[in-house]
């Protein structure tokens, strides 16, 4: 193979143009480039079978390098050079079809054993494979042109079995998706089959890996046990020593190529169950149709019980009914919708809870735990992720509930009375008692028949008829020290409270003179 090598760094560009190992692999560098512009102009002369790339570079990156080649070399494999911590680039290469990565620090025989790779890839009409996925797995063509398209391709139509395997992951974990990670269990999962003595058609997704397994029409080595131990090995063979795992979906056995978008479906509604089993499950979809019709949804009384012991801010009351509901639904074997449903509608009813409490989500937290609900794929991470939520809800109430309504208005006036000269709001208040300002200020007004502004106010204008008593200040002058903008609301708020000017008050009750 030819390979056209690319990377800004001298010394590694130098390296890897001058690997003996090259000669192994029966390939020869054609060309190298210091960064993308440099590359383009390379691919028209030596016209190489692989392209080895950096990722980072001036100029033009290994990014807007690969963009430009696919426009004119659609298929040519590109392998990218790249750093464990760069993800996002990662992800772009992936879009762009990166046939591999190899990551920072390397050794020769990672390059080797990539373009290895390659090579079998292409013995083995992987980019056939991609298209059979995409021609048969889709809905853009009919039944009538997916079975004109088998006959172009000159493929016999047969029975098949599909097996899909999908990283698991934690919503948010830095190994969740991890384009590395996928790339190394792709490869990992091609030799599965063969180990088995069979062959499979393989396709990869942004998350997961289908394998495709073809039999002879009526033949007995296409039976769902078959598929349940195959799927045991491709579990096996895909643990790694930091954790990272896979689960695996099982169709019902096709009898035609052409229904591959239904086994594809199928796989779906395995994955949405694989919450119910956790990690590193095999889930088979003619298992699952049999107990979907059993399946009990967590019923409106159940909600509602939950969210009384909310409003008393009652914690092990809450954990107990959650847990409760998580029995039940592991027994009825609801879907990941059912359990999805079931948790968005309790976050909807304690929100509604808090709000009777005067206590108001923040947006951030409120997208927050719904994101969650729907990215997480195991039953255990988004019950507790629903529990803690819980938690913190009936933490607040609790809280609130501490707080008799005169201590609250009590607090209240104790914060004006520290704070009256700066630029003292009701919300920053309430912030400081972490209860609504609404709420707060309902709470004011029934116990004292007062705002909080007229509050504020009257400790200011008590505040000024001290001062005019004791200190030499000018109207204005106390106007700005007890926290007023304007001297003339000030005087005007002093004559409507006291019957007297600033002025004339600080002559009747003997203050200082102005």
């Amino acid at each position: 193979m030819r390979i056209l090598v690319v990377d800004d760094e001298s010394e590694i560009r130098n390296y890897l143009a001058e690997m003996p190992q090259w000669a192994d692999a029966r390939c020869t560098v054609v060309g190298k480039a210091a960064n993308g512009e440099e590359a383009l102009a390379l691919i028209e002369v030596v016209k190489p079978d692989v392209l080895l790339t950096d990722i980072r570079m001036p100029v033009l990156d290994g990014i807007e390098l690969a963009e430009a080649v696919r426009k004119t070399y659609a298929d040519m494999p590109i392998i990218f050079l790249t750093a464990h911590h760069e993800f996002e680039y990662a992800r772009q290469a992936v879009r762009l079809g990166a046939a591999d990565f190899i990551t920072k620090p390397f050794k020769p025989e990672d390059i080797v054993r990539v373009v290895e790779h390659l090579r079998s890839k292409e013995r083995s009409g992987w980019k056939e494979q991609e298209s059979f996925f995409a021609a048969l797995g889709g809905s853009s063509l009919s039944r009538e042109q997916k079975r004109q398209w088998l006959l172009e391709q000159e493929l016999e139509d047969r029975s098949f079995l599909l097996l899909y395997a999908e990283l698991d992951h934690v919503h948010g974990s830095q190994s969740g998706r991890n384009p590395f990670e996928l790339k190394k269990i792709r490869t990992t999962l091609e030799s599965v089959p063969k180990g088995a003595g069979l062959t499979a058609w393989i396709s990869e997704t942004s998350s997961g890996v289908y394998l495709l397994l073809p039999f002879e029409s009526g033949g007995e080595a296409g039976t769902r046990e078959n598929g349940i131990e195959l799927a045991k090995r491709m579990i096996k063979s895909c643990e790694t020593e930091n954790g990272q795992s896979v689960s695996v979906g099982i169709s019902r056995m096709f009898d035609s190529y052409l229904e591959l978008a239904e086994a594809i479906g199928q796989i779906g509604v395995c994955m949405d169950y694989r919450m119910l089993l956790g990690k590193n499950s095999v889930l088979a979809f003619d298992a699952i149709e049999t107990i979907v019709g059993e399946k009990e949804k967590e019923s409106l009384e159940s909600v509602k019980r939950i969210a009384d012991l909310l409003r008393t801010g009652n914690a092990d009351g809450i954990r107990e009914s959650l847990s409760s509901a998580y029995r039940r639904m592991l027994s009825a074997g609801a879907s990941r919708k059912d359990i999805q449903h079931f948790c968005i509608g309790m976050i909807e009813r304690s929100e509604d809870v808090l709000l009777e409490f005067g206590i108001e989500p923040t947006p951030g937290t409120a997208v927050g735990i719904r994101e969650t609900m729907l990215a997480s794929l195991i039953l255990t991470d988004m019950m507790k992720a629903l529990e803690r939520y819980m938690l913190d809800n009936a933490d607040a109430i609790r809280r609130l509930l501490e707080h008799s309504p005169k201590r609250l208005v009590a607090e209240t006036k104790g914060i004006i009375d520290m704070e009256y000269r700066t630029d003292l709001t009701l919300q920053t208040v309430a912030k400081r008692l972490n209860v609504n300002y609404s709420y707060l200020s309902r709470l004011i007004k029934k116990e004292t028949g007062k705002n909080f502004t007229d509050m504020l106010w009257e400790y200011r204008i008590e505040a000024a008829k001290i001062k005019l008593l004791n200190e030499d200040l000018k109207s204005y002058e106390v106007a700005y020290a007890v926290g007023f903008k304007d001297a003339g609301h000030f005087s005007m708020l002093f004559k409507k409270m006291t019957g007297l000017t600033p002025s004339n008050y600080k002559q009747q009750t003997g203050g200082k003179t102005q």
